[in-house]
């Protein structure tokens, strides 16, 4: 089990009374995760991803050596300037060069309003292999739960990160559901059998699911009844947690 809710399950909030990310599993072992709504109002039984991912983030060269120990890491932003709290909570791995394979929680950060200009990023532990200024490069990344949307059509720009289980205004904080028997909005009428069990984001209908059999989809669970109906919101078994 989760910790004693500040926020219930059911309700939202215009401010945070738990940790972005933070996790509850219910008696019936259902899990939850607590997020922000960004974009717009997040919609009961609809499939949420993360923000859509900022590029700019990646291979960033260090503009400072940042020795064994240290526990400051600082870059040379590519091309988007760095606003307050924008990565707390986040992450920041060592994508290539000296130092590879180190990932770190962002605990805090500069705010810089340069799109070029540097940027330190304080992280939740020492740096282990010593990074070098202008060789190793790292990328950092929003908390997943941080601006959550309903998951796009089209054109997928990040990753599932569960199902709106109530309405949450935007910029609201509440949970969302992302493991166990859940409602969720199907987009095509297409039913279960032998080898079609498994469910993944709809590039037709934004915010629903549909069934698939093929090797390496993005499956998000499996659906739990045999006859799935256009349009409408189905019993369905998630697996993202």
């Amino acid at each position: 089990m989760g910790s004693i809710l500040a926020t219930e399950l059911y309700q939202n909030s215009s401010a945070a009374n738990h940790k972005l990310g933070e996790k509850y599993e219910d008696k019936w072992g259902r899990i939850f995760r607590y997020v922000q709504a960004g974009g717009s109002d997040l919609v009961t039984g609809n499939l949420l991803q993360e923000a859509v991912e900022a590029t700019n983030f990646r291979s960033m060269n260090v503009a400072a050596a940042a020795a064994i120990g240290s526990t400051a890491i600082t870059v040379d932003l590519g091309g988007t300037a760095v606003t307050a709290n924008q990565f707390e909570s986040g992450d920041l791995i060592v994508e290539s060069s000296t130092g590879i394979g180190q990932n770190f929680k962002i605990v805090s950060h500069d705010v810089q309003t340069s799109t070029t200009g540097e940027c330190t990023f304080n992280v939740d532990r020492p740096v282990a292999i010593a990074l070098v200024l202008d060789t190793s490069q790292v990328s950092v990344r929003k908390n997943s739960y941080d601006g959550v949307i309903q998951y796009p059509i089209t054109t997928q720009t990040g990753a599932a990160v569960g199902v709106a289980i109530v309405v949450i205004s935007l910029t609201n904080f509440g949970w969302i559901q992302s493991s166990g028997d859940v409602s969720v909005l199907q987009d095509d009428g297409t039913n279960t059998s032998n080898g079609l069990t498994a469910l993944v984001p709809s590039a037709s209908v934004a915010g629903s699911v549909k069934l698939s059999a093929a090797n390496g989809a993005n499956v998000i669970g499996f659906s739990r009844e045999i006859v799935n109906v256009d349009s409408t919101h189905g019993f369905a078994h998630l697996t993202i947690d």
